[in-house]
C-alpha cells in the first residue's frame, strides 16, 4: 500500500515536470516557425486525427504541437510524421538517451577519449575534468603548469564550457593579449564558479567549401543519427553558419546565423532558415542554390561510425566540420538537446521512413518502464 502511494506521488510530480517542459518547448517551436505560422492555414479535423492516431499513445497533450504542424504544413505540406519539440523533449528524449549516459557523452573534455578513434578533433591545449587540469593528451597538470602552458601559447584560443554550451553560450575567443586575464580567472577560481569544467582549443582552419558562407565561424554540418534495433540511419542533414564576425556557428534567435538542409549528394537546399523561422536563400551575399559540399559523404560516414561508439544513446545530433584538407573534425555529439525543430524544417520528418518503427520502440520501452 505504501509503495503504491509513493509511486503515485512520484508519478504526479513527474507529470508536472513533463507538462512544464512541454509548455517551454511549445513556445520554442512556435518561435522557430513564427514567420510561417502568420500566413499558414489551420489544421483540418482529419489532420488532427492523424496526429492523434500517430502520437496519442505516447504524448499527453496532443494540441500543444498543432502550431508547429501548421507552420510545417505551410512550408512542406502536412505529415503526421513530423515531431514537435513539445512532444519530443518532455516525453521521448529521456527514453532514447538515458540521463546517466548522456551527461558524460556530451562532456567536451571527454569527447576525444570517447570518440578518439577514426576522426580528427580540434587541437586541445588544456581541458579540465572535475576541476583537474589535463593537457591535450590527458596528462594531469598542476594549476601552475596549466598557466605556464597558456602563457607559452602565441595563438588565439577558443574557450568552451565542457557542458551546457547550447546555442554557443559561454564560448569565447581569447586573444594572446587577454591570456593574463584568463590566468587570473584560473588562479582566483572564478573560472570554475562560472562554468565548472572547460576546454581551451586551437582554432580549426575550415574547408573553403564551408568558409565561403562565413569565414569567422567554424561552419559545421549537423547530422542527426538514429540507432534502433541494431540499425543506424541518418535522420537529418544540415549546414549551420554563424553570423558575420561570430566565432560560433549557432543560429541563435532572431535574424543572425542560418541553417540550411543538405541533400544526400552534398548539394545544399535552395532555402534555409534564420532563428526566427524566416526563410533565407543565402548567407553573407552567397546563395545556397547550386552550392555543393563535395566531401559531405565523409561527414555522414563519420557520424554513423561515431554512433557505434555510443550505443546507449539512440539519437545524437553530430556537429562535424571539414578542415582545410576536407577531413571531418568532430566538434560535438549532442545527446542532451540533439535538435529536431529546425532540422525537420530543413530535411523533413526527423525519423523519416523509420517513424513507425521508432514509435513501436518507444511504446515497448514505456510498457517495460
Amino acid at each position: 500500500m505504501l509503495s503504491k502511494i509513493i509511486f503515485n506521488i512520484a508519478n504526479f510530480y513527474r507529470e508536472i515536470k513533463e507538462n512544464r517542459k512541454s509548455i517551454r518547448q511549445e513556445h520554442y517551436d512556435n518561435c522557430n516557425v513564427s514567420s510561417i505560422i502568420v500566413n499558414s492555414i489551420p489544421l483540418t479535423s482529419d489532420e488532427k486525427s492523424l496526429i492523434k492516431d500517430k502520437w496519442g499513445d505516447i504524448i499527453h497533450c496532443i494540441p500543444r504541437g498543432y502550431q508547429y504542424y501548421r507552420g510545417i504544413k505551410a512550408l512542406c505540406g502536412f505529415s503526421p510524421d513530423y515531431l514537435p519539440s513539445s512532444y519530443f523533449y518532455p516525453y521521448i528524449e529521456g527514453i532514447l538517451n538515458p540521463y546517466k549516459f548522456k551527461r558524460q557523452l556530451c562532456h567536451k573534455s571527454m569527447l576525444q577519449m570517447v570518440y578518439g578513434l577514426g576522426i580528427k578533433h580540434p587541437s586541445t591545449l588544456i581541458r579540465t575534468y572535475g576541476g583537474v587540469f589535463l593537457d591535450g593528451n590527458y596528462k594531469p597538470l598542476t594549476e601552475c603548469e596549466a598557466i605556464k602552458l597558456i602563457r607559452s601559447c602565441n595563438y588565439p584560443l577558443l574557450y568552451k564550457p565542457s557542458i551546457d554550451s547550447e546555442e554557443g553560450h559561454g564560448i569565447r575567443l581569447i586573444e594572446p593579449n587577454d591570456f593574463d586575464d584568463l590566468c587570473n580567472e584560473i588562479k582566483s577560481g572564478k573560472i570554475f564558479m562560472k562554468n565548472a569544467d572547460f576546454v581551451l582549443q586551437h582554432l580549426v582552419e575550415q574547408s573553403c567549401e564551408t568558409s565561403v558562407f562565413n569565414p569567422s565561424s567554424l561552419n559545421c554540418m549537423r547530422v542527426t543519427t538514429l540507432n534502433l534495433n541494431g540499425n543506424i540511419s541518418v535522420g537529418s542533414r544540415a549546414l549551420k553558419c554563424g553570423p558575420k564576425g561570430s566565432v560560433v556557428d549557432n543560429i541563435g534567435s532572431g535574424k543572425r546565423g542560418v541553417i540550411v538542409g543538405i541533400n544526400p549528394d552534398g548539394i545544399l537546399c535552395e532555402k534555409g532558415f534564420y532563428g526566427n523561422g524566416e526563410i533565407a536563400y543565402g548567407h553573407n551575399d552567397v546563395l545556397f542554390k547550386g552550392m555543393k559540399i563535395d566531401d559531405f559523404y565523409k561527414v555522414v560516414d563519420s557520424a554513423i561510425a561515431l554512433h557505434k561508439l555510443a550505443p546507449a544513446c539512440k539519437i545524437i545530433g553530430w556537429d562535424i566540420a571539414l578542415d582545410a584538407n576536407n577531413d571531418p573534425v568532430l566538434i560535438e555529439g549532442n545527446v542532451v538537446y540533439p535538435g529536431i525543430s529546425f532540422e525537420q524544417m530543413c530535411s523533413g520528418p526527423i525519423f523519416g521512413d523509420r517513424t513507425d518503427e521508432f514509435i513501436s520502440f518507444i511504446k515497448k520501452r514505456l510498457i517495460e518502464k
